[in-house]
């Protein structure tokens, strides 16, 4: 009943008739509105915002209050602050599993226990199979390295380790110790062995991999989501991560520590299953069904009508993890600092009125599902060929006051790295921090967030981070953990390079697209 009580107040505080703005209450601070915002956004109540669930929904009825008490008008769907994303969501039945038979064993393996999904695959046609080890399942021709030299994987279970052959002091060989293309996940070598035929894959984790076991269980143990009708086709392949003691029982290994095991498998001449005749069962169960969720959009319009068509873009996404294991993820840094930056500038750059060109600010769902919200506004919005310039904001209530990370303003348009600058520099004053903006940075964070989705259209875009790693993805990333000195002074920042953009005298240009741009 109490939290109840709480969501009717904020609720009646914030409501305006029609999108209007309401007075200003001049003893309300820009650190108070913040701060309100956020204390009801990052709260248990919202059920860690995950897409397409009461609880992201429930925030953003509330953001569109606050915008409509703000005077933003609506520029979503039919005239409303809404824009529909379509999902659907897959998961694997818990009843799934694999079996293995040799002619000395019989193991079984049950999925998020003993093995955890990629891809189901089709569970209709998937016969007894084969199973073939085939190391790290690399071939590269750079290196005159094959893992298939000499075997036929058509029609058969392939089992692979991740990692790459590297040796000391040999730059020449997968670059000694420096990791390759081939070490940023399994996907690469997962299409290598579908393309050489393979029926089926599991996947071992390197030693060093181990660290991220427990995020790797959480994110394949949940359902996945993805854009309905656009997205790639589920794979007919069953592609498995495999736990380590799962993969000592394969082996037969069981007395070995796990990185004992590993070693001697990438140093063993020999084949594991070559001595005796191993088969695969598959019994994998999957389902999908379709859900929405929604995208935020409002404008600012602009004073000059010559310059309509060229609009500034700012956004964040507001969905987070939701809830695990009876444990809410309240994501007040991720992104509960973006988007309550971006809601606070709407506030401000509707009481000044300053801008010529329109101002549009979005609220992405489903970036925490790989970018879906801001890829489909990217690929359907009606307005998106008007887009100038965007500046994103994913975590920026964290770490030092005086200064923030900041990505890509000048990979597309130098004019654009130069305003950001200038900007900065006559408004907050922050150290831009440029340290990971390197497209060898082995993060790759200039692709994890949604202003890539425009950066991949030409669109010149920057991004403002802060990296504080302590609470991501963790439950304890809750509102008395934000450093509100400087999300006030990244309202001061995004303000001042909206307004930059929005009054420059001549357009910035966009440059290629993404797809014609090499990405090292």
């Amino acid at each position: 009943m109490r939290s109840l009580i709480f969501i009717a107040f904020l609720f009646l505080f914030t409501a305006c008739s029609g999108w209007r703005a309401c007075p200003p209450d001049p003893s309300i601070t820009a650190a108070d509105h913040l701060k309100a915002n956020l204390t009801f956004l990052a709260s248990d109540e919202l059920e860690g915002r995950e897409t397409a669930t009461p609880g992201e929904r429930l925030a953003a009825r509330f953001i569109t209050s606050r915008l409509k008490m703000y005077g933003l008008r609506p520029f979503g769907d039919n005239n409303g602050y809404l824009s529909t994303v379509p999902f659907t969501k897959s998961g694997v039945d818990t009843t799934s599993a694999f079996n293995i038979v040799t002619e000395k064993r019989s193991l079984h393996f049950q999925v998020n226990r003993d093995f955890w999904l990629y891809s189901g695959g089709d569970s209709a046609t998937i016969p007894e199979q084969d199973l073939v080890f085939v190391r790290f399942g690399i071939t590269d021709t750079t290196y005159d390295y094959d893992d298939y030299a000499g075997l036929d994987v058509k029609g058969k279970t392939v089992v692979m380790l991740l990692g790459e052959p590297q040796r000391k002091n040999d730059s020449l060989f997968f670059k000694g110790e420096k990791p390759t293309a081939w070490s940023r996940g399994s996907r690469m070598r997962r299409d290598l062995a579908k393309k050489n035929g393979a029926a089926g894959i599991i996947v071992l984790l390197s030693p060093s991999g181990l660290k991220m076991i427990k995020m790797f269980k959480r994110f394949f143990s949940t359902e996945h989501i993805a854009l309905a009708g656009g997205g790639k086709k589920t794979s007919a392949v069953p592609q498995a991560l495999l736990d380590t003691t799962a993969a000592k029982r394969l082996f037969n290994r069981e007395e070995l520590p796990y990185d004992a095991l590993y070693n001697q498998l990438v140093s063993d001449s020999t084949r594991p299953f070559s001595k005796e005749t191993s088969r695969i069962k598959w019994h994998i169960k999957t389902y999908l069904k379709k859900v929405k969720g929604y995208n935020i959009a409002a404008m600012l319009p602009g004073t000059d009508p010559t310059v309509n068509d060229q609009l500034i873009v700012v956004s964040a996404h507001y969905d987070h993890l939701g809830v695990k294991n009876g444990i809410v993820y309240n994501g007040a840094d991720d992104n509960g600092s973006g988007t309550v930056t971006i809601l606070e500038t709407a506030r401000q750059l509707a009481l000044l009125k300053k801008n010529r060109r329109p101002v549009v600010f979005v609220w992405f769902t489903g970036e925490e599902k790989g970018l879906l919200g801001s890829r489909y506004l990217t690929e359907h919005a009606p307005f998106i060929d008007k887009v100038m310039v965007n500046i994103n904001m994913d975590m920026v209530g964290g770490a030092s006051a005086d200064s923030i990370l900041i990505l890509g303003s000048g990979r597309i348009n130098k004019r654009f790295y130069d305003l950001v600058e200038k900007a900065n520099a006559e408004g907050p004053g922050f150290v831009l921090d440029y340290s990971l903006d390197d497209e060898n940075d082995p993060q790759r964070i200039y692709y994890r967030s949604d202003h890539w989705n425009f950066a991949k259209k030409g669109i010149p875009i920057v991004f403002f981070f802060d990296e504080y790693m302590e609470h991501y993805h963790q439950p304890s990333d809750d509102v008395q953990t934000i450093n509100f000195k400087k999300l006030t002074r990244s309202v001061e920042l995004t303000r001042a390079v909206a307004l930059k953009a929005a009054n420059v005298k001549h357009k910035i240009e966009r440059g290629p697209s993404a797809e014609n741009t090499p990405r090292h």
